[in-house]
């Protein structure tokens, strides 16, 4: 598909097409523009960018994804991570990580990604709307700081492992995580699992302990203790399993993780 470009946005696109954003904010074509000098205003721009098929819709007003020369007509990398990557264009400081199976996969611990980017966002924190509707948002405080992935700040898979004990419900496939969980016990380092623990409530540790019991059994023993009162993995209902060596009371898992395999090294 031919997208025409009018003379006088040819510098415009000319330089979206030497730097090859991944997103383009209003801010910046207003900085592209004034450099170029031209006086029209940076949203009657991307107007006309959006109408020949340059810029494409994230979801998030004032930003959009770039469609460059070389896709050969209105058609972007597209992928999950769009909308967390525009809202870090317009926020660079917004307190957002990808989280979980998102995480997992982008340290490359899984085949795909979830059809939704699984974001983390710090409990106190806006969220823009565009980013809660093309992403799946949860609220969770890392205690580490995050890795860059992919181009977007990423949790730890220390931060992962504690988060799965700290917020069962927050999971949307356990299946998908009884795949990838030797590998991610595997390659996560004991003294940050600890770090990411520190000051989070007991029933997290034990959760964690029961999680970790077959893929890192040494770590879950260290982690063991005996809470005053059952805990809970998952919501209070009807049990899939009870453990009282762990203390816990298990209504969500679809797997028993004392039967999954140990991960290599552990």
């Amino acid at each position: 598909m031919t997208r025409s470009i009018p003379p006088w946005l040819a510098q415009i696109v000319e330089c979206l097409e030497l730097d090859q954003p991944v997103i383009v904010t209003l801010a910046g074509l207003a900085r592209i523009a004034d450099e170029a000098g031209i006086r029209t205003p940076a949203r009657v721009v991307a107007h006309r960018l959006r109408e020949r098929g340059w810029l494409l819709p994230t979801g998030l007003s004032g930003a959009w994804e770039f469609a460059p020369a070389a896709h050969a007509g209105p058609i972007g990398r597209g992928g999950p991570l769009i909308p967390i990557r525009a809202a870090l264009a317009l926020e660079p400081d917004l307190p957002v990580a990808l989280a979980l199976g998102s995480a997992v996969w982008a340290h490359g611990l899984a085949d795909r990604a979830p059809e939704r980017a699984e974001v983390a966002v710090a409990p106190h924190a806006s969220v823009p709307v565009g980013l809660r509707r093309g992403a799946r948002v949860v609220r969770y405080a890392a205690g580490l700081g995050p890795q860059r992935l992919k181009q977007v700040p990423t949790h730890r898979l220390e931060t992962v492992l504690v988060h799965l004990a700290t917020k069962p419900v927050h999971v949307t496939s356990w299946g998908a995580v009884a795949e990838w969980l030797p590998d991610a016990a595997a390659e996560a380092d004991e003294a940050k699992v600890w770090r990411e623990l520190a000051g989070r409530a007991t029933a997290a540790r034990t959760r964690l302990a029961y999680l970790l019991q077959g893929v890192w059994p040494d770590l879950a023993e260290q982690l063991r203790q005996d809470p005053a009162a059952k805990v809970w993995m998952g919501p209070r209902g009807t049990l899939r399993r009870h453990s009282e060596h762990w203390r816990v009371a298990d209504t969500i898992l679809p797997f028993d993780p004392a039967k999954l395999p140990r991960a290599h090294g552990r």
